[in-house]
């Protein structure tokens, strides 16, 4: 009997447990529901709207304008400004006039204060400053643009090349200087400078020097504005700016010097003097022309010189350490032929080995004109 009751008590066990896991598992079943993946995860809900019951926000009554103030804008003269547009002036239409048997009788009114014009925001023509070394730059690029090609040796072993290009492109004169190790020294002694020289409307110089000599290596660029007599200078690698006033408006950088002296009447015996800004610093170069000589060039080609020696106390384009001396032709053109100077290796010869000149279209038409019989 004990054995009968205690079957049937463990059948009513199990049967309850089973109703209550059934129970369990539909509870749940409704809790969570089922998950369709291909629906979005957040669909869009309809929204209804009655379209009877819209109605249109009122409208502000728009607020007159008040007349703008003519202030003249303050522009920077440390860069060439960008041409403004002048303002249209819009006319309105007259009213009409009644009939002559409608008009009534004039009465004197006032007279509304006469409107000054708005001044013109357009940039003026800037011109270049008279009398100065930067005019007399730009003279002798005016009417033909070169390129020279030169050899660098040291102790009469090619090194490298230098490349010296001056252009007149609309008015603006841009002089550049590349110098570059060969393969064989760059593997000891690499060397890669760029200086690069714009002179814009006769009263602007922008120069962007690089150079990588050894583990040198430097990127600094200047702008001159002869007209504010101040320069604006900047370390692209350590981040440093300056603003510095300039005496006068004679300054030059190293490359345009070299120009303007070619643009001189050099005597022997005499000494140019040049208002230079360079490596952060501004100041008065010496140049003293010492002698007529007769060299021979690297293609066997004898060359009348005269031989100058500027006194910069800067580095100036070559991180030199010693003097510089400078062979140019004895003519008109003064094309410099021959450079020497020391630096850390040695002492360092560039000459030149081609000279290619693109005369301007004055040049050709003047040419054209003094052949024709």
């Amino acid at each position: 009997m004990t054995i009968r009751f205690n079957k049937t008590r463990l059948l009513v066990s199990c049967l309850a447990l089973s109703v209550l896991v059934h129970i369990i598992s539909l509870y749940a079943w409704r809790l969570f529901g089922t998950f369709d993946f291909t629906l979005p995860v957040t669909p869009q809900h309809s929204v209804m709207v009655d379209l009877t019951k819209l109605v249109e926000p009122p409208v502000p009554a728009a607020r007159p304008e008040k007349p703008a103030q003519n202030e003249p804008d303050q522009q920077d003269d440390d860069a060439p400004a960008e041409k403004i547009p002048a303002p249209v002036e819009e006319r309105t239409p007259e009213p009409p006039q009644p009939a002559p048997e409608q008009r009534q009788p004039e009465t004197p009114e006032k007279k509304p204060a006469a409107i000054k014009p708005s001044p013109d925001l357009r940039p003026q023509p800037t011109t270049p400053v008279a009398n100065s070394s930067l005019s007399t730059v730009g003279d002798f690029l005016s009417k033909k643009n070169e390129k020279l090609s030169y050899q660098i040796s040291i102790f009469g072993v090619p090194v490298g090349n230098a490349e010296l290009e001056a252009k007149n492109e609309k008015g603006d004169v841009w002089l550049t200087l590349r110098v570059t190790s060969n393969a064989a020294i760059s593997s000891v002694f690499p060397v890669n400078d760029t200086v690069e020289t714009r002179h814009i409307s006769g009263r602007f110089i922008m120069t962007q020097i690089k150079q990588q000599e050894g583990s040198f290596k430097s990127d600094q660029g200047f702008t001159i504005n002869t007209g504010k007599k101040r320069v604006v200078w900047s370390d692209n690698i350590s981040g440093r700016n300056l603003t510095a006033t300039l005496p006068n408006n004679d300054v030059l950088d190293t490359l345009s010097g070299i120009y303007f002296l070619r643009n001189r009447q050099l005597q022997v015996g005499k000494t140019e003097i040049l208002h230079i800004y360079d490596s952060e610093l501004y100041g008065d170069v010496p140049v003293e022309i010492l002698r007529r000589e007769t060299i021979l060039l690297p293609n066997l080609t004898q060359v009348a010189t005269l031989v100058v020696r500027p006194l910069q106390q800067t580095a100036g384009i070559f991180r030199r350490t010693g003097d510089i001396l400078i062979w140019l032709t004895d003519d008109a053109n003064k094309v410099p032929v021959k450079i020497m100077t020391s630096v850390s290796l040695g002492t360092v010869t560039v000459e030149l080995v081609s000279a290619e000149t693109t005369p301007s279209e004055e040049d050709k038409i003047k040419s054209g004109t003094e052949n024709t019989p």
